[in-house]
């Protein structure tokens, strides 16, 4: 079988690895075709696919009609088309509605599920996707019915053995918050008030895994913020792009993972933060605020704190044992488990 899998955005590079060898472990061919400023992430698993396409989107307006339906043309002659952002993109609507006129079967990942209820574009590309992957159980259930759209949820958490070692002192104890520096999505405030009242805390990290851009507001407030409150031996830092294997390796050694979003209730109902997928990935425990206790997973490998607690949770850190047995147990974390459940819907007539 001939699949394309695409990705016309910038984004989710991260659900990509675990299709591709979900798709390649049952013989597929698989192609890519990606936005060139993916090319950097996709070098440790491209290799595994048959071939590797780069679409730089047009701009003017006869140039993105002739783009669409060249593009559709040429995913025309697959077996199966997976979108791996199946929303906001005008080259991508316009493709879809032009697969229309084709036999291909099409598939979609929507990270947000609201579309579905709200978006007159994605009524559009709807006429041709009738089924739809999303990232955790939970959102499948959440999800307004629909008799003619089909959904099923898959994690993808399974990512190349990147080979960059990062050594780490046996007494720190690593909080990780992965992600690009976004006030409008974190809480930063929230650790550094609890860490100025927490008074000296030992050995504690906080790891800021996303690039500080010098030249942004929020990133100099944040800055401004960790310095006037004398915290700077608290956390690090990067000035630049974080390669896939050192972002990677931080994520491997953190003793938690810090989501650390601000109290959305848009996560509980519709969309899923990429730093839950982390965690997952590594079967690492996350440091959460209770309000996210509502959904399964987190409330499963969590241990929650509240807007008074934090601060004594932090000093307390360090003497927190976890034992791995308490976390991660269900039979869903395992490959074979959602490669399973992600070829019988992808199979599905």
């Amino acid at each position: 079988m001939k699949i394309a899998l695409v990705e016309l955005s910038k984004s989710h590079e991260e659900c990509i690895n675990s299709q591709v060898q979900f798709l390649i472990s049952q013989g597929y061919k698989v192609d890519l075709y990606l936005n060139p400023k993916l090319e950097p992430q996709i070098s440790e698993y491209g290799q595994d696919c048959h071939a590797v396409f780069f679409i730089e989107p047009r701009h003017n307006i006869p140039g993105k009609l002739l783009q669409a339906f060249q593009f559709a043309k040429t995913l025309g002659s697959y077996d199966k088309v997976i979108f791996n952002t199946a929303s906001s993109s005008k080259l991508l609507r316009n493709t879809v509605i032009l697969l229309k006129f084709y036999k291909v079967q099409c598939f979609g990942i929507l990270h947000n599920i609201k579309r579905l209820e709200s978006s007159f574009t994605q009524s559009l590309i709807s006429i041709k996707i009738k089924k739809y992957f999303v990232l955790n159980d939970y959102l499948r259930k959440n999800a307004s019915g629909n008799e003619k759209i089909h959904l099923q949820s898959f994690y993808p958490i399974y990512f190349p053995n990147f080979p960059y070692v990062l050594k780490k002192p046996k007494k720190e104890v690593w909080l990780v918050i992965p992600g690009s520096i976004e006030y409008y999505r974190r809480d930063y405030d929230r650790i550094i008030k609890a860490l100025r009242k927490s008074g000296k805390v030992k050995n504690l990290k906080i790891i800021l895994l996303g690039r500080i851009n010098e030249s942004s507001e929020d990133h100099r407030k944040l800055r401004e913020s960790i310095s006037n409150n004398n915290l700077q031996h608290y956390f690090v830092t990067f000035k630049s792009f974080i390669p896939n294997a050192v972002f990677h390796a931080y994520i491997k050694q953190a003793d938690f993972i810090v989501p650390l979003l601000k109290l959305d209730s848009d996560y509980l109902t519709y969309k899923i933060s990429g730093s839950f997928n982390l965690a997952f990935a590594y079967k690492k425990p996350l440091l959460s605020h209770k309000f996210f206790s509502a959904i399964p997973d987190i409330a499963a490998n969590s241990i929650f704190y509240d807007s008074e607690t934090l601060g004594r949770l932090l000093e307390s850190i360090k003497n927190i044992e976890i034992d791995p047995n308490d976390f991660y147990s269900d039979k869903k974390w395992d490959f074979d488990f959602q490669k399973e459940k992600y070829i019988a819907f992808l199979n599905t007539k």
